[in-house]
């Protein structure tokens, strides 16, 4: 299920360990002493650069939870690899799509004129898309810091397993998130919230209109799916640039995604499905009438997911340029 734009993570396969920001090298006043001016460069720097393209702050939030699912929260997927002998992460079709990894880096090199060798690549990235959920109408989300960079780039293998499929469905998810992070049932959906940013391609739904068909479309949905098929017919030789939005609003990050999937307007299968289920419809209801609801729910799970495999301490290295290993 593989977005232009944003795609929330699903398959984790390193240990959660976060604990209140406390005791594996995160805290929450990092960068107190030794870069004090870092999240004003930060936010700054992507008020502008979303300012010029607001497709910007979802592009951003979609790096931070391909670099997470990969190895964890450290930076990996802001290399280049020019090692013929190796495949890199970024070769993976499912990465396909994935876009200003050099807006990290520019936003790098203004920290590092101010706070030289101090900060991690992985910690720019993070909030960097804390940031862009913030300037496009979401929370506020407080996020411990500390994380290092990896020494050793992640393949194209790691990422063939660790990004999700196209066909995941909701059980899969859940059963992972709490697995491997510590996500509640709840702030699972929430998650899921991060596709109002969120814009797909025909291939992202292929599955969904002629693989699936454990799943009959309910009377809601029947229209919709055959606009979608009209779309993306099966021979669709546009089915890498055919897209479509997820919400009504992809620019702004609101709770209409959830409202619009209960109209029987999910475009992909996961969003359809969440809508239906009887384990989380609930939660669906509440995020499309309850927007602080949804912000307060998602804040905790982006919290958990941006500390998931971090490395801390003598563990990693703090990257000058996040591009160069």
């Amino acid at each position: 299920m593989d977005l232009k734009i944003v795609f929330v993570t699903f398959l984790f396969f390193y240990p959660f360990i976060f604990v209140n920001g406390q005791g594996n090298g995160l805290s929450f006043n990092y960068y107190n002493k030794t870069c004090p001016q870092l999240e004003k460069i930060i936010r700054d720097s992507m008020t502008s650069a979303i300012k010029k393209d607001p497709g910007t702050a979802a592009a951003v939030l979609r790096l931070v939870f391909h670099d997470c699912q990969v190895g964890g929260c450290d930076g990996s997927v802001l290399l280049d690899i020019k090692d013929k002998n190796h495949q890199a992460e970024l070769d993976s079709p499912k990465n396909f799509g994935i876009r200003n990894r050099e807006l990290v880096d520019q936003i790098k090199s203004k920290v590092e004129a101010v706070c030289p060798q101090q900060v991690s690549c992985a910690d720019v990235l993070v909030l960097a898309g804390r940031d862009g959920v913030a300037i496009a109408g979401g929370p506020n989300i407080n996020v411990p810091l500390g994380r290092k960079d990896t020494k050793i780039p992640h393949t194209k293998q790691q990422a063939d397993v660790g990004l999700p499929r196209n066909n995941v469905d909701l059980a899969k998810a859940v059963e992972v998130f709490f697995k491997e992070a510590g996500i509640t049932y709840e702030e699972t959906i929430a998650i899921l919230g991060a596709h109002t940013l969120g814009v797909t391609h025909c291939d992202g739904i292929m599955d969904r209109l002629y693989v699936n068909k454990t799943v009959s479309n309910p009377k809601s949905e029947v229209e919709f799916v055959k606009y979608l098929k009209k779309k993306c017919p099966k021979d669709n030789s546009t089915r890498f640039t055919t897209q479509f939005d997820l919400d009504p609003t992809p620019q702004t990050f609101d709770n209409k995604y959830f409202a619009n999937i209960l109209s029987g307007h999910g475009v992909i299968s996961l969003d359809a499905e969440i809508a239906r289920d009887p384990k989380s419809i609930g939660y669906v209801k509440k995020f499309a009438n309850d927007q602080e609801a949804f912000f307060r729910v998602f804040s905790s799970g982006f919290v958990k997911l941006s500390t998931l495999g971090v490395l801390t301490g003598d563990k990693g290295i703090i990257r000058k340029q996040c591009n160069v290993l």
